[in-house]
C-alpha cells in the first residue's frame, strides 16, 4: 500500500538530501561515505518501500527512519561508543530543518531508531520499529556488507581473520533469527544466511 502523499514525499526528500549531502563529505575516520549511503542507506530504505506494499505503517516516518539509522558513520566509526547518541541527537536536527513537527520527530527517532537497534535485547514495541529491523537485517544479507568490513576493516584492525569469521558468523544469527520480523522476508533472507554461514564456517 502506497501511504506517501505529496506533502510526505517532499519532506522525505529533504532528509535525503541533507543526509546525502553529510554522507558526501569525506568522513576522516573511515573512508566509506560513498558506499555506505549508496551500498547500506539507500538499500534499508528499498527495503521499507517493499515491506510498505505488504504491510501498513507509518510509512514516511520508517522511510525518514531508514535514511537516518546509521547517521553518525557519516563523521565517525563503530568503535566510537557515543555512536548511538551522536546519530539520534543529528537525526533529530536534521528532521527539525526538514519541518517535521516536534511529535514526528520524537516518534522517528526514539520509537523507530531507537527501538529498530533492539537494546539490551529488547525486542521493538511498535510494528515500524520492526520495518526497519527487518530492513537493515535484509540489507546485510543481500549486498556486499560483509566484503566492505573486511576490506575496510574498520572493526578488525590489528584483529586476525578467525576474529572476524566469528563476529560474522555471531551477528548473521542475530540478524536472521532475531532482526526479521515477518516470515516471507525471513524465507528471502534464507539463502543469503546460509550461504553466508556455510562460507564463514569453512575452515
Amino acid at each position: 500500500m502506497d501511504m506517501l502523499n505529496k506533502q510526505s514525499l517532499i519532506l522525505r526528500n529533504k532528509v535525503i538530501e541533507i543526509v546525502e549531502g553529510l554522507y558526501s563529505k569525506k568522513n576522516p575516520v573511515i573512508d566509506w561515505n560513498d558506499w555506505i549511503f549508496e551500498g547500506h542507506i539507500k538499500v534499508v530504505a528499498k527495503w521499507v518501500e517493499e515491506i510498505s506494499k505488504k504491510y501498513e505503517f507509518d510509512a514516511e516516518g520508517t522511510l525518514a527512519a531508514a535514511y537516518l539509522h546509521d547517521l553518525a558513520y557519516a563523521w565517525t566509526s563503530k568503535n566510537d561508543p557515543d555512536l548511538e547518541e551522536k546519530s539520534e541527537f543529528k537525526a533529530r536536527e536534521v528532521l527539525k530543518e526538514a519541518s517535521f513537527s516536534e511529535e514526528r520527530v520524537t516518534f522517528i527517532v526514539d520509537k523507530i531508531i531507537h527501538g529498530h537497534g533492539m537494546n539490551d535485547g529488547k525486542e521493538p514495541e511498535n510494528i515500524e520499529a520492526k520495518v526497519l529491523a527487518t530492513a537493515d537485517a535484509l540489507s546485510h544479507f543481500s549486498t556486499d556488507f560483509y566484503l566492505v568490513i573486511c576490506w575496510n576493516r574498520y572493526l578488525f584492525e590489528d584483529k586476525s581473520l578467525d576474529d572476524y569469521k566469528k563476529w560474522v558468523l555471531e551477528k548473521i544469527e542475530r540478524d536472521f533469527n532475531n532482526k526479521i520480523f515477518f516470515e516471507e522476508y525471513k524465507q528471502i533472507a534464507k539463502p543469503y544466511y546460509q550461504s553466508i554461514k556455510t562460507l564463514f564456517e569453512y575452515q
